[in-house]
């Protein structure tokens, strides 16, 4: 088996020499607050770039989503069945995946370039689209079939249901969350092959 090499791309090396790379420099670490700087374990650049903003809204969006189906679909979790269970182990799973992937880059410019160079990103984002996109659909399809017609009988006796206008922002948000992470994908790919 031919030996696997890891570059690193111009400006990034020197780390722990206190020189060298671009996000290592003191210059570019941390809030700068009058003659100071703060906080200079955080790669504030990484939040600026397209991949930081990506990962924010995936994160933002992965939240939302599931705040929503806990706050407002547990009741009907009985009606919606395997669409409910479904979308939120894809949500708790890509969430929780995410956030680790933020923090990590957050902390780590080296390692955003190390993952980033990989087939990781690629195929984990393309995997989190795939997800989204299916359970989204696939909760689109229970919500209008099962919740639907509950809302309707509850609108017109007076009652409340506010299950299926939730779910409903619900699948919409996943549908969203699914086309950005396919977007992510996208773009790794095409950081991945400026390495290959």
């Amino acid at each position: 088996m031919p030996p696997t090499v890891i570059r690193m791309p111009n400006g990034s090396s020197g780390v722990g020499r206190g020189g060298g790379g671009h996000f290592n420099e003191p210059r570019n670490r941390g809030i700068r607050i009058g003659c100071c700087r703060v906080c200079t374990c955080i790669n504030l650049e990484f939040f600026m770039s397209k991949n930081g903003i990506l990962k924010i809204f995936e994160v933002i969006l992965g939240s939302f989503c599931q705040t929503l189906l806990i706050q407002f679909g547990m009741d009907s979790a009985k009606d919606l069945g395997e669409a409910f269970h479904g979308f939120l182990t894809t949500v708790s799973a890509c969430l929780t995946t995410t956030t680790i992937l933020l923090l990590c880059y957050a902390i780590s410019a080296r390692t955003f370039h190390l993952v980033r160079q990989s087939i990781f990103e690629v195929m984990y984002n393309g995997i989190s689209c795939f997800l989204y996109l299916s359970t989204s659909s696939y909760l689109g399809f229970a919500v209008n079939v099962w919740l639907y017609p509950k809302f309707l009988v509850f609108k017109n006796t007076g009652g409340v249901h506010s299950a299926y206008p939730a779910m409903t922002a619900v699948y919409y948000m996943g549908t969203i969350v699914g086309i950005v992470y396919g977007l992510d994908a996208f773009v790794a790919f095409r950081h991945l092959k400026g390495f290959s």
